[in-house]
């Protein structure tokens, strides 16, 4: 989808895609983007971001919400987001020191998920 294209060109370098994969979520196909270092980024069948799991790198500046970036700076100011999951009741961000966030759909923190 266009969306999820426009999502890759804006942080990453479109050469690093190593592979595509369509997945079939009932009636609706997802995509799995792969890309050199272990970064996948999943996105719905309109290309809306789902998930992106950067391993061990930060999650590039401008993909969280200004309200949960902001939160981690303030609050967790020696480590970053490797992990960015969209759920349809909360939002949820690993850090690189393995303690994950949630926040509500708007960006506001709820607690730390144990």
């Amino acid at each position: 989808p266009v969306q999820a294209q426009s999502f890759i060109k804006k942080f990453f370098n479109v050469d690093d895609v190593s592979h595509i994969q369509r997945e079939r979520d009932g009636m609706q196909m997802d995509y799995n983007v792969y890309l050199k270092g272990g970064i996948e980024i999943d996105f719905d069948h309109q290309g809306n971001l789902e998930s992106i799991d950067c391993q061990r790198s930060s999650i590039p500046n401008g993909v969280l919400p200004e309200l949960i970036a902001n939160h981690i700076l303030l609050n967790y100011p020696d480590y970053f987001a490797v992990e960015y999951v969209i759920d349809y009741r909360h939002l949820k961000v690993e850090l690189n020191n393995g303690l994950e966030l949630i926040f509500d759909l708007e960006g506001h923190f709820i607690r730390i998920d144990d």
